[in-house]
């Protein structure tokens, strides 16, 4: 038969084992090119042309098999002995040719594109991602160095107008080791990379950097500095010259200074930086690292008292921790140091924030007016515009954070739940693809859990949420989540059986007022400042008929100060529902009314499914006897893609009336029924993504 005759060919020409032979040598001197090119900071090219030599080769070596044999006696050339020789070779060639253009176009993704897998995005000119630098050398405790100095770059060359900068990511790094340049300069959206590596020998520093046209991965400018590790920030600034020199040859373009001209206090920001960083990228707050933060950021203050962003650093460090009065200081101090820096205003603006003052949103608008490419100037004022004024324009402040900061995970899970609260759930499950393909670890799969849970995919949320907690065995914060997420669904038992002693949250959901009284109440002996605590501790009193002690808790709790003037988060507005529906029930009607309508009138009300914002209004329209209007909402509730508390629709006093309304029986039913739904899909959608309770 025809095949058998070219198989015999094949084998009696070695051409498999040629091939094989080949293909292991390709391999090799690939994977050795590329490494070279990484760690010798070579032009991207290099390593591309490696792959087409081996590509182009391959049809040559092949060739060459079939028509030659090595033998003791030197290369003979091999003779055709089956009867279809002849036939065997032009099909062997038609297969040759055919295989080798089916690699060529294999390939042919990654030499134009970079291989890259994320969806497209658009490029900026006159941007560019300062990448971690790697360090080198032999101390580990030095290794803050490398990674440090491209921050402070990074937070410089932000500072020149005109220029975009990608922000910092700690995913950067990973990609750096499995992307070209042309690739990850597409998966950030920018025209170039600077990338470089510090080693230190003795008291000598050599920091290498160079910087990479993202189109072409060439190398446009490079350099090695050879300084003491004071001289750092003399590298620092001619590193940052050189790049806006490069960028806009033509341009008179001034470069900021750094954020210190003291070498000490530019050492001890970067060892701040490096701890505060650590807290930053998990779930759970380490306090031991931040207080080491703190203590660092202080010392540069010491070091340099003139420097406004290492007082703004330094008050923003403290505001993580949950000091806001030792945060006061340094914001006013770096206030009057410079007010024409957005880092300063932005944190300004976040301490007026967590003091609940009118004039938060100044600050923060101001910071994104200084520096419209400052990712955490931009998620702060879309927080507090959302919240205060209304959604126009919001989306587009939260997706050009994420086109500034495309490895970040929070500007991820920001987006979405703004896209999937306003009624958007296909986009914001786009999103969370997305999230997919990007990310790993426990942090990025709670944040895809988090997006699931609003868009109402509450069993894939649930599955996200195993994930994290089979990645971080240790962390007891996976297991609360899903306990709240069975709770949510209505699986009370599972949800009891995976935390015997169950935290406020689900003793809420699941509606034992009782217990969470007792344990609320004792909880508030060590966190009587705790807003949440208390909202939660008013809402089971009046639950419980108990509505004078629901009053209590909640005028005492500072919160009708600030959210008489300003929204801040959603436990405020839970919190004075729980006011509303305390006086409603407990037969104060006028002064339940007067603080409806008060809300109503002072307050953005902004339109939405999402069971949160119609349930809530409805509840007000219910206490000033709207009733049409309050049906409407129950109505509209009922659109919302996201799984409605069952507290929040059966245990108000303000639906207590309706108890026998057409339209509220069918908003119960309706979640009721959600609930089951996803109560009987979640063994398979567990099966899907191969994970178990």
């Amino acid at each position: 038969m025809p095949e058998q005759s070219f198989f015999a060919e094949l084998r009696k020409r070695k051409v498999v084992q040629a091939a094989a032979i080949y293909g292991a040598v390709a391999w090799g001197v690939t994977e050795i090119v590329v490494t070279v090119v990484q760690q010798l900071f070579l032009p991207q090219w290099v390593s591309t042309l490696a792959v087409i030599f081996f590509v182009v080769g391959f049809p040559i070596a092949m060739f060459l098999s079939w028509t030659f044999d090595l033998t003791a006696d030197g290369i003979h050339r091999t003779s055709v002995t089956s009867r279809r020789g002849t036939a065997s070779i032009a099909v062997s060639m038609v297969l040759l040719l055919a295989g080798t253009a089916g690699l060529f176009f294999l390939i042919k993704p990654a030499l134009d594109g970079g291989g890259s897998t994320t969806d497209p995005v658009g490029i900026a000119p006159h941007s560019v991602a300062v990448l971690p630098f790697d360090y080198l050398g032999p101390n580990p405790d030095d290794s803050y160095r490398g990674p440090g100095l491209s921050d402070e770059l990074r937070d410089q060359l932000a500072r020149v107008a005109d220029l975009r900068i990608a922000a910092r990511s700690s995913s950067i790094a990973a990609q750096q080791d499995s992307q070209g340049a042309r690739s990850m300069a597409q998966s950030l959206g920018v025209a170039n990379l600077l990338e470089g590596s510090m080693r230190r020998k003795g008291n000598i520093l050599t920091v290498s950097v160079q910087l990479i046209d993202g189109a072409s991965g060439l190398v446009i400018w490079s350099n090695t500095f050879d300084r003491g590790p004071r001289e750092l920030l003399n590298v620092q600034q001619e590193i940052a010259e050189a790049v806006v020199r490069k960028l806009f040859p033509e341009s008179k373009l001034m470069v900021a200074e750094p954020a210190t001209m003291n070498a000490t206090a530019n050492e001890l920001m970067i060892l701040a930086r490096h701890y505060e960083q650590q807290v930053r990228e998990r779930q759970d707050v380490d306090p031991d690292l931040l207080q080491r933060a703190v203590h660092y950021y202080r010392k540069a203050t010491e070091a340099d008292p003139e420097s406004a962003l290492a007082q703004s650093r330094l008050s923003g460090a403290l505001m993580y921790l949950g000091d806001i009065d030792g945060a006061e200081a340094p914001a006013f101090k770096a206030l009057s140091l410079n007010p024409n820096l957005a880092e300063v205003q932005n944190t300004l603006g976040k301490f007026l924030f967590a003091r609940g003052r009118p004039n938060m949103g100044e600050p923060l608008a101001r910071a994104v007016e200084l520096n419209p490419n400052l990712p955490d100037a931009l998620a702060d004022y879309a927080h507090w515009y959302w919240f205060n004024v209304g959604t126009n324009g919001v989306r587009e402040l939260y997706q050009r954070a994420l086109s500034l900061d495309p490895l970040n995970v929070a500007r991820y899970a920001a987006l979405g739940s703004f896209l999937a609260m306003y009624d958007q759930p296909d986009e914001a499950r786009a999103l969370a693809e997305q999230m997919q393909m990007k990310f790993a670890g426990a942090t990025a799969y709670r944040a895809i859990a988090k997006l699931f849970d609003l868009v109402g995919d509450v069993d894939h949320a649930i599955a996200w949420t195993i994930k994290a907690r089979d990645t971080e065995r240790n962390n007891p914060l996976h297991i609360d989540k899903l306990a709240e997420y069975y709770a949510d669904i209505g699986d009370y038992e599972t949800a009891a059986e995976l935390v015997p002693d169950i935290g406020i949250d689900v003793l809420f959901k699941t509606r034992r007022y009782d217990e969470m009284i007792d344990k609320a109440e004792f909880l508030m002996i060590d966190y009587p400042e705790d807003v949440q605590l208390r909202v939660y501790l008013g809402f089971a009193y009046s639950a419980t008929g108990q509505f004078d002690a629901a009053i209590r808790i909640i005028t005492t709790s500072g919160l009708l100060d600030t959210y008489s003037h300003t929204r801040r988060n959603t436990e405020e507005t839970d919190g004075f529902s729980v006011l509303v529906n305390a006086a409603y029930g407990s037969g104060e009607i006028e002064e339940a009314r007067e603080f409806a309508e008060w809300e109503l009138a002072t307050h953005y009300q902004s339109e939405s499914a999402y069971w949160w914002i119609s349930l809530g209004r409805a509840c007000r329209h219910a206490v000033l006897e709207n009733d049409d209007e309050v049906r409407r909402l129950l109505q509209r509730a009922q659109e919302s893609n996201i799984l409605a508390w069952e507290p929040m629709l059966k245990d108000q006093q303000c639906f207590k009336r309706f108890a026998d309304d057409p339209v509220y029986l069918a908003t119960v039913r309706h979640f009721d029924e959600r609930r089951a739904l996803l109560r009987a899909r979640l063994p398979a959608t567990l099966a899907r993504y191969g994970v178990t309770l």
